[in-house]
């Protein structure tokens, strides 16, 4: 018997393919624990998830309703099978690293926006942090949103108006990944800022026109004098 573990934030998922000589009758199986206990389980002979503890019962309910996750277990027993010539489960080389901005919403706008884009497999978390704390209040998140193409996309929001000392990132936590990858936020020029360098651009060739015209007047009134 193969098996492949990681770890994915709170959670131990253990991939296992039991090696048999009918491609048939490979059993896929994943064990998902919960503070390292066994809360549910996904079999492909029984075709879906069975769960062990109340959490796992309700979650185990969720992906078998989830044609999503259906399709996603079948292509991911497909991959096992045809690694290294059928007798190899290797997930890893199915992980997909998400592709993670981090950018306000708009100028005025206080909201800052974290996204992970076409990353496999769908389990992820995202984590805001304010100079190294982690940020719980004003935070917000959308659901994991496939693709289409077999990659997800998940967004949070932080409401927040940083200060010009403040540290803000974007942890991101993911099968893809072998450890936590840590995005910060580089605040752009924001609106009031702007507003003082147009103004003094402005002030500037405003300032030069005028010099230009009064040397200009100068320089007639000076060449009529010496007439």
């Amino acid at each position: 018997m193969a098996s492949i573990s990681l770890r994915v934030s709170f959670l131990w998922m253990s991939f296992r393919e039991t090696r048999v000589k009918s491609r048939t009758e490979v059993q896929y199986l994943i064990d998902w624990y919960f503070n390292m206990e066994l809360t549910m389980q996904y079999n492909s002979s029984v075709g879906g998830w069975t769960g062990f503890t109340p959490a796992g019962l309700i979650t185990a309910a969720k992906f078998n309703a989830d044609k999503h996750d259906v399709v996603q277990r079948i292509l991911e027993r497909e991959l096992g099978l045809d690694a290294d010539g059928g007798s190899e489960l290797d997930l890893a080389k199915a992980f997909v690293e998400p592709n993670v901005s981090l950018q306000t919403v708009e100028d005025n706008d206080p909201t800052l926006e974290c996204s992970a884009l076409d990353f496999y497999p769908k389990p992820i978390r995202l984590t805001w942090f304010s100079n190294g704390q982690e940020v719980t209040q004003g935070v917000t998140f959308s659901d994991v949103l496939p693709n289409g193409d077999w990659t997800y996309q998940a967004h949070t929001y932080l409401t927040l108006t940083p200060g010009k000392q403040d540290h803000i990132s974007c942890m991101v936590q993911h099968a893809s990944l072998k450890e936590p990858k840590i995005y910060n936020w580089e605040p752009s020029m924001n609106q009031t800022d702007r507003d003082y360098i147009i103004g003094g651009v402005c002030a500037l060739v405003l300032g030069a026109v005028f010099l230009c015209v009064g040397l200009i007047h100068y320089k007639q009134k000076w060449n009529t004098f010496a007439i």
